[in-house]
């Protein structure tokens, strides 16, 4: 029977989730505050979230939320997985959201670090289902000369 289930994630910066979910082509709709989701029947269930894919956007009956949950300081995924699974894959939070969501962490983090340790490049490879990404800083060179007296 369709409904709607929470899953907690450590998903816990907004724009990153926010890129990776434009990303995977999922366009979501992003609110201060927390909006009705639309169900398998067409009611909410009482389900809420600040970020929201559109059951359309998937060709589903049922929207896919990510509601902030202060206790925890991540988003929780609200989602009925009779509508998620067959369109999107069983592994999709799991596997290809959590990746996307990574690689713009770490290119959060890398932007931040080149205050520190100057430019930065970001060299991406694949290994069969290992994604790697590799930063590489300029780093900053001191030169400091001391004569001899």
């Amino acid at each position: 029977m369709s409904h709607f289930s929470t899953v907690k994630t450590k998903l816990a910066n907004r724009e990153c989730l926010v890129q990776a979910l434009q990303d995977l082509k999922l366009n979501p709709q992003v609110h201060e505050t927390a909006q009705s989701l639309k169900g398998y029947y067409g009611g909410s269930q009482g389900q809420s979230a600040e970020i929201i894919v559109s059951g359309r956007t998937i060709k589903a009956r049922a929207d896919i939320g990510f509601k902030w949950n202060q206790s925890s300081g991540a988003y929780e995924v609200i989602h009925d997985s009779y509508e998620t699974v067959p369109k999107l894959g069983k592994d999709f939070f799991s596997n290809k959201l959590m990746l996307a969501y990574g690689q713009h962490m770490v290119r959060a983090k890398a932007l931040k670090l080149q205050e520190k340790f100057g430019e930065c490049a970001i060299a991406q490879s694949t290994n069969g289902t290992v994604q790697t990404l590799r930063l590489t800083f300029a780093g900053h060179q001191e030169i400091q000369q001391y004569a001899r007296r």
